[in-house]
């Protein structure tokens, strides 16, 4: 699935794209050195020079095409697992009650999956773009002064690797750690509207200290994340120079009476340090792929939630039918009608419901009392209203334009005034001649 979902059509059409990018900046550190050597032979050769020009104005083109099929490939990420969201979590109506995972399905949903996968796919991006940088460069540097040198950057990265393989550990638990926080951070600010703009001190006061809280956890966290990463870094890049530096001494003493050699060394040498710049940049984002794959697996994980019964919340023998007074059967439902579901508080009345809209799915409608449900008549701007003449609205709604045969109500009358609760109680009979209507009231 992870392939599936980064891998997309538009990121392998940006790294060949790419591929074509790094052969042109070779292809310019091939020239540079050629006209080096042209120097030597005491003229200059205005066709490599003309060719390297070329190849730095070039080199823009197919970049071109790499930042526009990232940016898609990027949006395709996220609708892609927006899709998957929807496939893993549709009709799953007995985790409605499940808040903490609502919290966190929906956070990661509209936030930290976004920002997961364009952190992956720029990492995947990057990276790509420097080892074939490095490769690339290394071998044309290589074969104009002294294959030794391969050796040099072979026996750097393998150490480097070694290094932040061994430090893993403490990277992924940082991130881990890391990515915890800034979603329980997220959760938090989510709160914000009705503790800022209702203001009741006592909740405003509870409600900030709260969020100051994980303000302050959440960078602390991110902040020894960040560290740890660079200390490896660091660290990496300068177990990678020792060995390049040593074989590059050993190239210019074997070879400094040499004219044509030393140009192309002298030449040449802007792009070994930029490339060991990057090779400091690989270090770094291989101290980073623990915690780019802890970030993944923390997105993936809530796409596998786990399974309720809901018959464990519900007391069938305690739920009964208002109208007829005889205990309430769901295998047994009429076509049409009014149910009132009366029982205790605790007995499961409102998971009743849900496990009726799981076991009919689309046959059944079901009408939380507090939701964010879309409907039609919200997209007229002048929709606004009291709860009541919103759920008429919604009813109405149903009725003209919902086409399951059970409708079902959970604690509709929850906060309605008398005029407003006739009024529904009046829709709700006239959708009862033609549906069935299972209703908890409040």
């Amino acid at each position: 699935m992870i392939y599936k979902l980064i891998l997309n059509k538009h990121l392998q059409v940006a790294l060949l794209f790419l591929l074509i990018q790094q052969i042109i900046v070779a292809s310019s550190t091939y020239f540079i050195a050629r006209l080096a050597q042209s120097l030597t032979e005491e003229s200059i050769s205005i066709l490599y020079m003309v060719l390297f020009a070329v190849s730095l104005v070039a080199v823009y083109v197919p970049a071109y095409f790499c930042v526009t099929n990232t940016e898609r490939a990027k949006y395709d990420a996220h609708k892609l697992y927006n899709d998957n969201f929807h496939t893993v979590f549709l009709g799953k109506t007995y985790l409605l009650s499940n808040d903490e995972l609502q919290s966190t399905a929906t956070t990661t949903l509209a936030q930290e999956s976004n920002y997961t996968l364009e952190t992956v796919i720029d990492s995947i991006f990057d990276i790509s773009a420097l080892v074939l940088n490095v490769l690339f460069n290394v071998l044309v540097i290589a074969w104009f002064l002294d294959g030794t040198l391969l050796l040099g950057y072979a026996v750097g990265i393998v150490f480097a690797s070694m290094f932040v393989h061994f430090r893993r550990h403490a990277l992924k638990t940082a991130a881990k750690t890391d990515q915890q926080s800034r979603l329980n951070l997220t959760a938090k600010l989510f709160d914000s509207w009705d503790n800022v703009v209702i203001f009741n001190k006592h909740n405003y006061t509870l409600y900030n200290n709260i969020v100051q809280k994980s303000f302050a956890t959440a960078k602390n966290n991110s902040v020894k994340s960040t560290s740890i990463q660079h200390i490896n870094s660091s660290l990496g890049i300068i177990i990678l120079m020792l060995p390049v530096f040593v074989v590059t001494a050993f190239i210019f003493n074997k070879n400094w009476q040499d004219a044509a050699t030393m140009a192309v060394l002298i030449a040449t040498l802007p792009r070994q340090i930029q490339l060991l710049q990057m090779c400091y940049a690989l270090i770094g984002y291989h101290t980073s792929i623990g915690v780019i794959k802890t970030m993944l697996d923390g997105i993936l994980e809530v796409l596998q939630p786990t399974a309720v019964n809901l018959d464990n919340y519900i007391q069938a023998d305690q739920i009964r039918v208002k109208q007829t007074g005889d205990i309430f059967d769901s295998t047994q439902l009429p076509k049409q009608g009014r149910v009132t579901l009366v029982g205790n508080n605790g007995v499961g009345k409102s998971c009743m419901l849900l496990k009726l809209k799981e076991d009919y799915q689309e046959q059944a409608y079901y009408l939380p009392a507090k939701h964010n449900l879309y409907f039609n008549y919200k997209s007229d701007k002048a929709h606004k209203g009291s709860t009541g003449q919103q759920l008429i609205k919604q009813i109405q709604e149903i009725r003209e334009d919902d086409q399951s045969r059970i409708v079902m109500l959970d604690e509709w009358d929850a906060h309605l005034d008398k005029e407003n609760t006739q009024i529904i109680d009046q829709y709700l009979d006239e959708l009862a001649q033609t549906r069935l209507v299972i209703e908890v009231r409040h």
